[in-house]
């Protein structure tokens, strides 16, 4: 089971800087991988860093860990720009790119602001179709594609990525079907809880049946299992029992979430104070 930071690049956060010395601690003090909300608002005019480009300086500044949007929503990214950025980022991180995507909300009026796509049902058409154009770009073969929302006509992007293929990981709300249906054609499902407690997290009797759920849907043997919880809340023994119940259930990633409006200095202390926890 690995360990990771979820974090919000927002407030004193969207400075790429401070999420670089966070990054730095992170792997210094063993964790396994930092993970970026990507968003274009956050509510109001609050500071928002770009995640690619702060993942970019972290990718810099770091050798170890794992590192990717959780999630990017498909339905406002061209996805050739996608791929190329993909691509390029893989490729300064030495191969340690996770891919997240997903649907995307409009609770912060990320779409309908800016004259994107509100609706989630033509959200999720036009992710589906960009999952498997992303997918076949990331390849670098020719594609010749005419759909409902894109059209290419291409010879390949080069150069591809040093991970083929990278590792994309779907995030979508639980028990809705669609969010299953494409995680099974990729390499991880982050399945969204309305109504989990940031402590104890969802049960492992869910999380087991989403593993036997995906598999029955052609998901692979290795395919990953994500899951958010609270590290700090519990006790060293209670955290260690639900940890070896999350990996019997067949979690792979647990992420540690980060509060809205959390400094730099919350998370630092956090970091370098306890690190990941200690395998079950």
């Amino acid at each position: 089971m690995h360990f990771g930071l979820f974090l919000p690049p927002f407030d004193e956060l969207s400075e790429a800087e401070a999420v670089v010395e966070v990054a730095v601690a992170a792997e210094a003090a063993g964790w396994d991988g930092l993970f970026l909300w990507d968003h274009m608002l956050a509510g109001g005019s609050r500071p928002v860093a770009d995640a690619w480009i702060t993942m970019a300086a972290v990718a810099s500044a770091t050798t170890r860990i794992r590192l990717g949007p959780m999630v990017t929503p498909l339905a406002r990214r061209r996805p050739w720009v996608l791929a190329r950025q993909i691509a390029t980022l893989d490729r300064l991180s030495r191969g340690r790119l996770v891919m997240g995507v997903g649907l995307g909300d409009d609770g912060w009026k990320e779409f309908s602001a800016f004259g994107d796509e509100a609706d989630p049902v033509v959200r999720g058409e036009i992710l589906d179709e960009a999952l498997g154009v992303l997918q076949h770009l990331l390849s670098g073969a020719p594609m010749v594609h005419q759909g409902p929302h894109f059209r290419i006509d291409s010879e390949g992007l080069r150069p591809t990525p040093l991970q083929l293929p990278v590792p994309i990981w779907v995030g979508g709300r639980w028990p809705k079907r669609r969010p299953m249906r494409r995680a099974a054609s990729v390499q991880g499902f982050f399945p969204i809880f309305n109504a989990t407690a940031p402590w104890p997290g969802p049960a492992p009797a869910t999380l087991a049946m989403i593993r036997t759920d995906l598999a029955a849907a052609g998901a692979a043997s290795d395919f990953d299992l994500i899951v958010t919880l609270d590290l700090d809340t519990a006790s060293p023994s209670h955290l260690r029992q639900r940890l070896a119940q999350f990996e019997k259930a067949g979690v792979t990633w647990v992420l540690d979430g980060t509060a809205l409006g959390a400094t730099k200095a919350d998370v630092l202390q956090r970091v370098v104070r306890r690190g990941p926890p200690p395998h079950p």
